[in-house]
């Protein structure tokens, strides 16, 4: 069972990093898509504003003889820009910005490069992934269909960036005290999702200025003769009781993958099963003996043999020296001027005065 455990919680370890260098991969990949889209709507640009300048200088230079541009295929789509010029490009999750305004918002168009700078309007639709909104006070522009609808050119509003407009508010004078219309160059965002600002004291509660977010539109809903009747709704039809389970036992194993290899909660058998198996194997290895890990039941002859030999040898103890082999060893170390440890000496029954001590040459003797 422990085994089991084991190999569950290391397949999670498993599946836990697999989807780390997943999202790793998701984030790597979307940036590259965000980068070649931003690519894609810069050469758009450049592309409409180089044939807008080179068109230009050459209606300057040939006066009355400019020829005429919007014939041919350009008769009913000249003045028209590219689709991918009003597409909004995403940024990456770890860059955006909360800017706290929502569709309903009185908003000013601050942005030095709009062309509307200036006007004021509600904003009709915010993307929160590409930081962009559509103002309906702003210039449509006039887009070229290619095919997609009847009419070749429809008009569209573009997408401003969030960081272009700003939030207008009625505050009161703090001296005056009467209201009047204000852009709001900075807003903060409460962790509880309100939005305040911060430089801004009302003179009436003395705190800063919450400005309240535009009410939604509610949906409205029909009625119509297939739609389940309200009482039918509220019937309860069952009533638990702890004399049966919530639902049949066999239930749990269509919504869970029965032989998963992440589960973790077991039945009561296959604990039983599997604990009954480490019982067998845990007998099975103390069977297992020297021989080459060999299991009991299948040595051969010499194995056998070896294994009682072995098992002799180690219920006898190990071999002591006898007196009389000591008292030999004494006497060969006296002859050859060596003495024999205290305990040793002891058994034998020779004194340390008994062995004479070892010849020492003396300085002045010379080597044969």
């Amino acid at each position: 069972m422990q085994k089991l455990l084991k190999r569950t919680a290391q397949i999670e370890k498993q599946a836990a990093r697999r989807n780390r260098i997943r999202s790793k991969t998701n984030a790597l990949d979307t940036k590259r898509i965000n980068i070649y889209q931003q690519r894609i709507v810069n050469l758009a640009h450049k592309e409409t504003r180089n044939s807008a300048r080179q068109a230009m200088k050459e209606d300057w230079h040939l006066g009355p003889l400019a020829p005429r541009r919007d014939v041919g295929d350009k008769a009913d789509t000249y003045g028209t820009v590219h689709f991918r010029m009003l597409q909004a490009v995403e940024k990456p999750p770890g860059r955006r910005k909360q800017w706290g305004i929502r569709e309903g918002d009185r908003v000013c168009i601050v942005g030095s490069k709009e062309r509307d700078k200036g006007k004021i309007g509600v904003v009709g639709e915010v993307t929160e992934k590409a930081e962009s909104c559509k103002v309906n006070v702003a210039t449509p522009e006039y887009l070229k269909t290619e095919g997609r609808t009847e009419a070749p050119v429809q008009t569209t509003e573009a997408p401003l960036d969030l960081a272009s407009v700003r939030l207008v508010t009625p505050l009161a004078d703090p001296v005056s005290g009467t209201k009047r219309d204000v852009i709001v160059n900075e807003l903060t965002l409460t962790p509880t999702g309100q939005r305040y600002i911060s430089n801004y004291i009302s003179p009436d509660t003395r705190k800063p200025q919450y400005i309240p977010w535009p009410p939604k539109e509610k949906p409205e809903f029909k009625d119509n003769d297939a739609d389940t009747l309200r009482i039918d709704v509220e019937q309860v039809t069952w009533t638990p009781t702890l004399l049966r389970a919530p639902f049949p036992s066999g239930v749990i194993d269509e919504l869970r993958n029965k032989y998963s290899k992440f589960r973790t909660r077991h039945e009561d058998s296959y604990i039983e099963m599997k604990e009954a198996i480490d019982e067998k194997q845990k007998k099975r290895d103390q069977e297992m003996e020297w021989s080459g890990g060999t299991p009991k039941e299948m040595l051969t002859p010499v194995q056998e043999l070896n294994r009682q030999r072995r098992m002799e040898r180690k219920g006898v103890e190990e071999d002591k020296l006898t007196e009389e082999v000591l008292a030999g060893i004494g006497e060969m170390m006296a002859r050859k001027g060596k003495r024999l440890p205290p305990k040793e000496m002891e058994q034998v029954g020779v004194g340390a005065m008994d062995v004479p001590a070892p010849t020492e040459l003396s300085i002045d003797a010379q080597a044969p």
